[in-house]
């Protein structure tokens, strides 16, 4: 017997949770799928970069009036080649999305 009366169609509180959760672990999922192969992608990018290029002298050719330090310098290059990286991931991520059969919203593959 049901402590609660409800009606055909609707959803139990429980399989609401169960919904969020899911949407919540699809979201980290999809962030950690960015954010993971750029963060690898940029510590590649940036030891390959500055092997060959001070970032004092890259300061003095791009900005010599600022006063940034050859570890800002690393920093700021690791952050920029990060970002880069996210944004191709993010893009890869779009492109994946295959469109429902209703028309409606994408999910991704």
């Amino acid at each position: 017997m049901m402590s609660e009366s409800r009606k055909p169609g609707a959803e139990s509180p429980r399989g609401e949770c169960l919904q969020t959760s899911r949407s919540r672990d699809r979201l980290v999922l999809m962030i950690g799928s960015i954010l993971w192969p750029s963060f690898l992608a940029a510590v590649l990018a940036t030891g390959l970069f500055f092997s060959q290029i001070d970032p004092d002298e890259l300061r003095v050719i791009s900005f010599p009036a600022w006063e940034i330090g050859r570890l800002a310098g690393y920093t700021v290059g690791f952050f920029m080649f990060w970002g880069v990286g996210a944004l191709s991931s993010a893009v890869t991520l779009i492109l994946l999305k295959r469109p429902r059969q209703g028309g409606g919203r994408r999910e991704p593959r």
